[in-house]
């Protein structure tokens, strides 16, 4: 009899097993070759565990872990993922238990916004998500763009490292505001504060006026063993709305690039949902390319419906 429990820290070495035969299989399939996949860092599982440890659980069949789910919530906005199950423990309910198990977690807060993203080329994905009440919205693009040599002047914004707890304090509660503002009760603290903790990026901060107006959390480590990867990712990336111009945008996105470039990368990744027409446009124009799409899906009647908008809001809701 399969079992669901929270996931403890000492799960860590169980999940990126399971975790890598999983995907890696899902991958194998999709390319028609067979190559191992590198499991993640166990920093990586200790990081999504961390965000919301009473939303992570595992599956255990017999005392071995053979499946995994992770939420993650950011104050009013909340989702599962990555989730995986074995494959020969696939098509007994498994995953369906893991899901039930995150929904509960994530609708503790009746006015949450629930979602996920998925791949839009797995019909089994769609089909099992469309099944349990969740709805398509928009694609999240994926961009990126190749990082030039250094340039003379290259803007520097305010680092997260570099300054004391005061002004971090104030800065949070300014981002907050900040983000309530881009969508009510949305709260990126956890991102900002696990980025510093586990030594994964900077978080760069906009102020204007003596307070913080926009952010862009970099992370700059590999999230798989044995991978050097040579791309940041810049994510979340937000603006407050009265801040939201080219200039504003531009000087986060360029600075994240030079810290990026800095560190020794060669690419920069940019996850824009096309909801954010105004901001998904700067981007492109700045020289960013789209290499690839998640669909994103919200679980019925927890957001008000497909809509666009001006938002600067560059996030993705997959770990």
């Amino acid at each position: 009899m399969t079992t669901i429990r929270r996931m403890e820290e000492n799960d860590a070495e169980d999940v990126r097993r399971v975790e890598a035969a999983a995907f890696g299989a899902w991958l194998n399939e999709a390319r028609g070759r067979e190559s191992e996949l590198a499991p993640r860092t166990r920093t990586n599982v200790l990081v999504l565990r961390e965000m919301d440890p009473q939303g992570c659980f595992v599956a255990e069949d017999e005392g071995d872990v053979v499946g995994f789910i992770f939420s993650r919530t950011w104050g009013s906005v909340g989702w599962f993922g990555t989730f995986g199950v074995m494959r020969e423990h696939q098509g007994l309910g498994i995953g369906q238990r893991l899901m039930a198990a995150s929904l509960t977690y994530l609708l503790r807060d009746p006015d949450r916004t629930i979602g996920l993203e998925t791949m839009p080329d797995s019909p089994k994905n769609l089909g099992l998500y469309l099944k349990h009440r969740f709805r398509i919205r928009k694609l999240t693009l994926k961009l990126s763009r190749t990082l030039a040599s250094s340039a003379a002047g290259e803007l520097v914004l305010p680092r997260w490292s570099d300054v004391d707890d005061e002004t971090r304090a104030r800065w949070l509660a300014d981002l907050r505001e900040a983000t309530d503002r881009v969508h009510p009760g949305l709260d990126y603290s956890k991102e900002i504060l696990s980025t510093a903790r586990y030594n994964l990026g900077e978080t760069l901060v906009l102020v204007e006026g003596g307070r913080a107006v926009g952010m862009a959390v970099v992370r700059l480590v590999a999230i798989r063993e044995q991978e050097h990867t040579p791309r940041a990712a810049a994510h979340p990336v937000v603006l407050h709305p009265d801040h939201a111009e080219e200039g504003t945008l531009r000087a986060l996105l360029e600075a994240g690039e030079a810290l990026a470039r800095a560190r020794g990368k060669r690419e920069i990744g940019l996850p824009v949902n096309a909801r954010h027409t105004w901001a998904l446009d700067q981007a492109l124009q700045f020289g960013y390319r789209v290499e690839g799409a998640s669909v994103r899906m919200v679980l019925a009647r927890t957001d008000e419906g497909l809509a666009t908008d001006r938002h600067v809001h560059l996030s993705r809701w997959a770990a």
